[in-house]
């Protein structure tokens, strides 16, 4: 779902634009999606549809427009929109599907751009920026408020204007931009800075006269307008003119951008000391944090810092990314002298995920900004961010990062400052000097862990009762942490007790529960960031039990292309449901679950579909093992074409596409029990 308030408010889903709502619906959404990823305050929706005379019962009418919006807005398997809050509501559209917020990243992008002198490529940024717009903000707003929102936005797109051509300039333009700079000006006659770069542009033409006229006309419109004489900037440009110093391209142009605003912090700058406490015992990751503690304090030679080092820890949930991450962060935090900073981006719940500008906006403060100099846009804040670190070495430290986007703009930028993020997804777009993939814990590691947990004398005594817990918990730390707080909270209840009960599959989630520990709240947190494809192959795959899983297993057990199935079980793979692939004896790809994510998944299976598609996916899946083996004995290719074997070069298999499904929908006897561990005997298929 894409939204728009860079011209007529609109909404578009699936490539076209949805019917336009009721005018103050209209007005409730552009009010809650020009302060998107903050909380509205009632009182300011009321103000942006009614204006200064609202009904009595606005209050209701309100909450009436916003389940009107939620009714077209919602999509199952997607994060809500529209989230109510104790105080109002919270408009969280995805971070790609907002045009102001893509207008002010390119915008943010184009700043940094020119901070390394690279004018084109910041020229070519502004351009796609103010590409985005399709006519005046909000498309003629009409309440006072929206009115004012809408004057906002409009200047945004103006100063994104002059910088675009500033930039032209600095990268050498000059006469083709003539045309459109004389247009600015006309429309925004009191802008010095436009005027300047106007007579830059003519001096480059050849019109020096012209360009000394403009000055002239500078001069009088602004005595008889506002009674003062142009700023210096314009002051020293005209002397160069009448001097005919040079102007052209290369040449060094007066500063026309205004310098970044220099925030000065009364009483000075805080010294933030935000990490929580580290986890008592941390097992089995010496190897992990030795890499991350060298490339954290790593040097540029001699005493000066490398810049910018961002350090990613990716795992699935429970693994101990927020342990290992705060136990680095403790580890190093005398480097950082400046302060560090902690936020959980709370990025496995998508309702709940942390908006990028909340999150600046309370570093900000942290760091000494006064609330009421804490900019209102993300590309601003994020900029006086950056601007703060500049000079300091600050440590922050983001937890359960949702993805890149959410962690771009707080990371810090040039200077002596770090970055720790941890996620259940590879970030793979952060350009980082360490990536940390956390993986499940061996068996002595387990076992150890276990001990810290309950005491070393219990699991010298239970040896055998110890190991069956670390391989039934398959050393995910979480679970051996649930099992460790339910074994110390009974001294004595005997290991062997908790390693019976984790024996039966059907109990073992159930187990790994206490307090606020949950395995299987874990696990969800992740399943629920999936698409409803994606969900869907999570559970058809654990129909098939516990063995390693070829990538082209998806296609029949979803009655989809190859192609497509390997996308969903990649999607996994990047999500951390399905374990990292690994080569069998031939070489060739393979998956596997961990086993307490199975366990989730065949609940699921159960849960959301019926029995009867459960086995028409199994069906169709060892009809086609089947054949393969079946032709693999007799060494002959299968029916079609042998590229949609397992072991076929070619990414497609079933071509022609009426071969695949004549081959999956082929009639054929109930599926067996048991196919060497090949289907599982679970509840899943019952």
């Amino acid at each position: 779902m894409e939204f728009r308030v860079l011209g007529p408010v609109e909404v578009w889903g699936a490539g076209r634009r949805l019917p336009s709502f009721a005018r103050k619906p209209t007005a409730l959404l552009a009010a809650g999606l020009v302060d998107a990823g903050r909380v509205v305050p009632v009182d300011r929706l009321v103000d942006a549809v009614w204006g200064e005379d609202p009904p009595a019962t606005a209050a209701k009418l309100v909450q009436s427009y916003v389940a009107a919006l939620r009714r077209v807005l919602h999509r199952p398997g997607r994060a809500p929109v529209i989230v109510t809050r104790p105080s109002g509501y919270l408009f969280q559209p995805e971070a790609e599907k907002l045009d102001l917020w893509l207008f002010q990243n390119l915008v943010e992008r184009s700043r940094l751009e020119r901070e390394r002198s690279r004018h084109t490529a910041a020229a070519d940024t502004l351009e796609r920026a103010l590409g985005l717009w399709r006519g005046p903000a909000l498309g003629g707003a009409r309440s006072p408020a929206l009115r004012v929102e809408a004057t906002r936005l409009e200047e945004m797109r103006t100063a994104a204007a002059e910088q675009l051509m500033d930039a032209r300039l600095q990268a050498g333009g000059g006469a083709e931009l003539v045309g459109e700079l004389t247009r600015l000006v006309s429309g925004h006659p009191l802008r010095e800075r436009l005027r300047g770069l106007l007579m830059v542009a003519l001096y480059r033409a050849g019109r020096r006269a012209d360009a000394l006229a403009v000055y002239r006309d500078s001069s009088r419109l602004l005595r008889q307008e506002l009674g003062v004489e142009p700023g210096r900037e314009l002051t020293e440009l005209h002397a160069q003119l009448l001097a005919a110093d040079a102007l052209g391209p290369g040449s060094r142009l007066p500063r026309l951008t205004p310098e970044p605003a220099v925030v000065t912090v009364t009483g000075g700058l805080r010294t933030p000391r935000q990490l929580p406490a580290a986890v008592g015992c941390l097992t089995g990751r010496r190897a992990e944090t030795e890499r991350l503690v060298t490339a954290l304090t790593r040097t540029g030679g001699g005493t000066e810092e490398v810049p910018g080092q961002v350090c990613v820890v990716h795992g699935m949930g429970g693994v101990g990314k927020t342990a290992l991450a705060l136990h680095v962060a403790h580890r190093v935090a005398a480097s950082f002298p400046d302060g560090q900073l902690y936020a959980d981006l709370r990025g496995a719940d998508p309702a709940r995920s942390a908006h990028p500008g909340e999150v600046v906006a309370e570093f900000l403060r942290a760091l000494g900004v006064r609330a009421e100099q804490v900019p209102g846009g993300l590309s601003e804040r994020t900029a006086l961010y950056r601007t703060v670190l500049a000079r300091r070495r600050v440590l922050v430290v983001l937890d359960d990062a949702a993805g890149d986007r959410q962690v771009q703009p707080l990371l810090p930028g040039s200077g002596g400052s770090a970055a720790l993020v941890t996620g259940r997804r590879h970030l793979t777009g952060l350009d980082s000097s360490a990536r940390v993939g956390l993986g499940a814990l061996g068996p002595r590691s387990t076992v150890e862990l276990l001990g810290s947990l309950v005491g070393a004398d219990r699991v010298a005594a239970e040896p055998s009762a110890a190991l069956d817990i670390a391989r039934l918990c398959g050393g995910l730390p979480l679970a051996i942490r649930v099992a460790g707080s339910r074994l110390g909270a009974r001294g004595r209840w005997p290991l062997a007790g908790l390693a019976a009960r984790l024996r039966d599959e059907h109990r073992r989630l159930d187990e790994l529960r206490t307090g606020d520990l949950d395995v299987r709240t874990s696990i969800a947190r992740s399943y629920r960031g999936l698409s409803a494809p994606e969900r869907l192959a999570f559970r058809r795959l654990a129909l098939l039990g516990p063995v390693d899983l070829a990538p082209w297993l998806g296609s029949p057990l979803l009655g989809i292309s190859l192609a497509e199935a390997e996308r969903l079980v990649e999607a996994l793979v990047e999500a951390h449901l399905l374990e990292m692939p690994v080569p069998d004896d031939t070489g060739r790809i393979r998956y596997r679950f961990h086993e307490l994510v199975r366990l989730y998944a065949e609940e699921r299976a159960c849960a959301e579909d019926s029995a009867a598609d459960r086995w028409a996916a199994i069906e169709r899946a060892v009809r086609l093992w089947l054949t393969l083996v079946r032709h693999a004995a007799h060494q002959e290719p299968p029916p079609g074409r042998a590229s949609w074997a397992p072991d076929g070069d070619e990414r497609e298999w079933g071509r022609p596409a009426d071969r695949q499904r004549r081959l999956l929908d082929r009639p054929g006897p109930p599926p067996p029990r048991h196919t060497d561990g090949f289907l599982p005997s679970g509840a899943a298929l019952r």
